[in-house]
């Protein structure tokens, strides 16, 4: 009896390895696919949202939307962004896989800023010419209620960690409305003139709103709903970040080109820094170590060790650098540039420009990414 095994020629061996690499084909693809990262810019002059691919930093296609998209929040699982259509009254939701718009969501007057309850299936938008804030629920794409807040020009809103509870900063009544999310009622604690934007403490035992036009911070319990301290930092206070240790607050404030860095437990103003002209947005990495200053009027970003707090670095980022986000390796920060209609995107780790995304629909504004 013959025991050889018999002998595979190269022929043979090649036939076998060009079918195992084309079963491979779709597998690579979806590979391909799953480690891309969309950024969706909104454009408000265009009546679309930007899609850029950020493997490649690339420009991928433009999504038509509603009229003058302002602002735009992802969903807990980024599958979805929804847009706020200040001048037609809509909210445009955006398959972030298929990159095309799957509802639109009449609202009501000029909606502006969204969040999405950590819970997962509530949506508020506050709205710039309206009274109230928007209820919308995440899985049907439709609105559940509008609560009653009272004043116009609400800027922002975010959630309690439990999502028990939603806040609002409400500029013209230089106040936050604190909203039950289970059964939409309503309170409203002052804070001072011009509350413009929110953040909270990693814990989320305390709310802290910029008070723009009051020159002042202020911070609220988020357990007994009611106002604990109100600080004083420098002209026009708007952007405004903690820290993910819960150790620092960071305050931009735009009309002295200056960052007040409190402690959020005392409110005391620990230390001032000089920044560039019109400091817009501050965004602090996950690590706590750097924090990013968009300024938009000298078309720059100031980049600050938290440790140290001083200034380390200014990168020239674009005429109009307005928003910033982070991709989700945050290995990048995205900066929109409005003025020049572009987008740069600076290495997080070396601090340096990589690229500016150039020609893209006219001034891009917000900027959020999928999954």
């Amino acid at each position: 009896m013959n025991t050889n095994t018999p002998r595979t020629t190269p022929r043979r061996y090649l036939r076998r390895l060009t079918l195992i690499l084309y079963a491979l084909l779709p597998l690579c693809g979806f590979c391909a696919r799953a480690s891309a990262h969309y950024l969706f810019v909104a454009t408000p002059t265009s009546n679309c949202v930007t899609v850029i691919d950020s493997t490649n930093d690339a420009f991928v296609k433009t999504i038509p939307v509603g009229s003058q998209p302002i602002r735009i929040s992802p969903s807990l699982d980024r599958s979805k962004a929804y847009v706020s259509n200040q001048q037609s009254n809509t909210v445009s939701v955006i398959d972030t896989t298929e990159l095309s718009t799957i509802a639109t969501i009449e609202v009501g007057a000029s909606p502006q800023e969204s969040a999405v309850n950590p819970m997962g299936q509530q949506l508020f938008v506050v709205h710039q010419a309206g009274s109230y804030a928007t209820v919308i629920d995440t899985n049907t794409d439709e609105v559940i209620t509008q609560v009653y807040i009272g004043g116009t020009g609400a800027k922002d809103v975010l959630f309690r960690n439990d999502g028990r509870y939603a806040y609002v900063a409400n500029y013209s009544d230089g106040s936050v409305n604190v909203i039950d999310t289970a059964t939409y009622r309503e309170k409203e604690i002052m804070t001072g003139a011009g509350a413009r934007r929110l953040a909270i403490s990693p814990a989320g035992d305390r709310v802290f709103v910029t008070n723009y036009d009051a020159n002042t911070v202020s911070a609220i319990d988020t357990r007994k709903q009611r106002l604990i301290a109100t600080t004083a930092v420098g002209r026009g206070p708007r952007g405004i970040a903690i820290t993910p240790q819960g150790d620092a607050l960071y305050v931009t404030n735009v009309n002295d080109d200056t960052v007040s860095i409190l402690d959020p437990v005392t409110m005391v103003v620990d230390k001032t820094l000089a920044v560039g002209d019109i400091p817009w947005q501050v965004i602090i990495t996950s690590d706590g170590s750097k924090a990013f200053v968009s300024n938009s009027g000298s078309g720059t970003v100031s980049i600050i060790d938290t440790s140290l707090k001083i200034v380390t670095d200014t990168l020239d980022a674009g005429a109009g650098a307005f928003f910033s986000a982070f991709d989700p390796e945050e290995d990048k920060l995205y900066v929109s540039d409005c003025r020049e209609n572009s987008v740069s995107v600076i290495d997080v780790n070396e601090l340096k420009v990589m690229t500016k995304i150039s020609g893209l629909s006219p001034y891009p504004f917000d900027l959020t990414f999928g999954p």
